[in-house]
């Protein structure tokens, strides 16, 4: 699992900060990345919703009455709450960035805890995801 950051340079220097305080990169299987493209973050996102997006919350677009009818309020690199929450990615607003710790270990044991347990595994197929089955399906 990768985690991708998408804000501002102020917003993603205290996150790198708060992440080597906590040692997240050791706990994470996977990279972490500052993302600085829009259209990168939504192909990202509609890739793998599973990974941890950690978007500043400037850059969030919440379509109300004022955003319609003043588009200038609106950031040129942001991107639409109704997306986020489509892929279930918008789930969490954190106030305090002490609170991005517990938010992300939080994150780490729901994706651990759904993962098949030793004693669950039945088969091949509940240890493979589901790209890897049709990858050996198709050389047989």
């Amino acid at each position: 699992m990768n985690t991708y950051i998408y804000g501002n340079e102020l917003f993603t220097g205290k996150i790198h900060t708060i992440l080597d305080q906590i040692n997240i990169k050791f706990k994470i299987d996977g990279e972490v990345k500052n993302i600085d493209n829009i259209d990168k973050l939504k192909e990202l996102i509609k890739n793998d919703p599973t990974d941890i997006f950690l978007i500043d919350q400037d850059k969030i677009i919440v379509e109300n009455f004022s955003t319609k009818l003043l588009k200038f309020l609106v950031p040129k690199d942001g991107i639409k709450k109704t997306f986020l929450d489509k892929y279930g990615i918008g789930d969490i607003s954190i106030r305090d960035y002490d609170d991005l710790g517990i938010y992300i270990n939080k994150r780490l044991e729901a994706i651990e805890n759904a993962k098949p347990k030793a004693h669950e595994i039945t088969s091949i197929d509940d240890i493979l995801e589901d790209d890897a089955l049709d990858a050996l399906s198709n050389m047989v």
